[in-house]
């Protein structure tokens, strides 16, 4: 029995809810990655027919640019004419009928109202993507803040040498000057922002906002 078949006979709550959101996209990746061994190793290799490894390949292609990504329709006649050329609709069927058929692995689940297929495979690889996404993300905003802040020191340094010594200094009058940036809608900063700052750390220290470090 089919993964499609099997949807009937299985209550809407019992199947798994797809972990990734509707409105997260991978559009800017120009590949993914392919687990070569694994797939070498697979039982759709060893057992598929080509004509359905071929369609399964593609499938899993078209998957990375559905809604939600990784997941494909349970319609078996769009996913027939998804397909290029397309596969005539009756074939198609036969084929999902068969133990290693263009669906093998493909299973229903939950994407909010909506009963769509994922494969657990594409979906991991899928969140691998994400991770690897993020980990960039936050590298570069690190790397640019170091910048910024190598930037402020400099700065801070011709006019008030003896703040720019403290790096707890430099992060607070970062800080206000980014607060100034946001506030006003994210204009560079100017010279009067740098003063202000300078002066309202100078100000927070009068106060003992940065004790001596023992």
């Amino acid at each position: 029995m089919t993964a499609l078949r099997a949807i009937g006979l299985v209550d809407l709550d019992q199947l798994p809810e797809y972990p990734i959101e509707p409105d997260a996209r991978l559009d800017s990746h120009e590949f993914l990655r392919w687990e070569f061994g694994r797939w070498l190793a697979s039982d759709m290799r060893w057992n598929g027919t080509h004509e359905c490894k071929s369609m399964w390949f593609e499938l899993v292609n078209l998957s990375y640019r559905e809604t939600p990504v990784g997941t494909l329709p349970k319609d078996q006649k769009r996913l027939s004419r998804m397909i290029q050329p397309v596969v005539d609709r009756d074939h198609f069927d036969a084929l999902c009928g068969l133990e290693y058929g263009p669906l093998h692995g493909w299973v229903p689940c939950r994407c909010g109202d909506d009963i769509r297929l994922m494969h657990p495979v594409v979906t991991r690889i899928v969140l691998l993507a994400f991770a690897s996404r993020a980990n960039h993300t936050a590298r570069v905003e690190a790397a640019s803040q170091a910048r910024r802040l190598k930037r402020l020191t400099d700065d801070v340094m011709q006019l008030a040498p003896n703040v720019a010594e403290d790096a707890r200094k430099i992060r607070f009058i970062d800080i206000t000057i980014q607060e100034r940036i946001e506030a006003r809608g994210g204009e560079r900063r100017t010279a009067e922002d740098l003063h202000f700052a300078i002066q309202a750390c100078v100000s927070k220290a009068r106060e003992g906002g940065f004790p001596e470090k023992r």
